[in-house]
């Protein structure tokens, strides 16, 4: 496989981990939230916003974790290196 086709693959594979971590978060957290808000829960509420911005978080270290293992790529996907 050569390296731009491999990093094609990668950026689709990240691609579909970002939108599938993205739907998990809205449907979790994000649906306890709003069911929290709908009965004017403000203790479920405040706890549920935490949860959502905790997920946030964890979700956004984990992209950064990730992409630091995978190579750093400029558009047209050409490895950068340095100079």
């Amino acid at each position: 496989m050569s390296e731009q086709s491999h990093a094609i693959e990668e950026s689709h594979s990240i691609e579909h981990w970002a939108m599938n971590r993205a739907h998990q978060i809205v449907v979790h957290q994000g649906m306890s939230l709003v069911e929290a808000a709908q009965c004017l829960d403000y203790k479920r509420t405040n706890a549920n916003t935490y949860a959502l911005r905790q997920a946030i978080m964890d979700c956004l270290v984990e992209a950064l974790t990730r992409g630091a293992k995978a190579p750093a790529t400029r558009a047209g996907n050409n490895p950068i290196t340095e100079s």
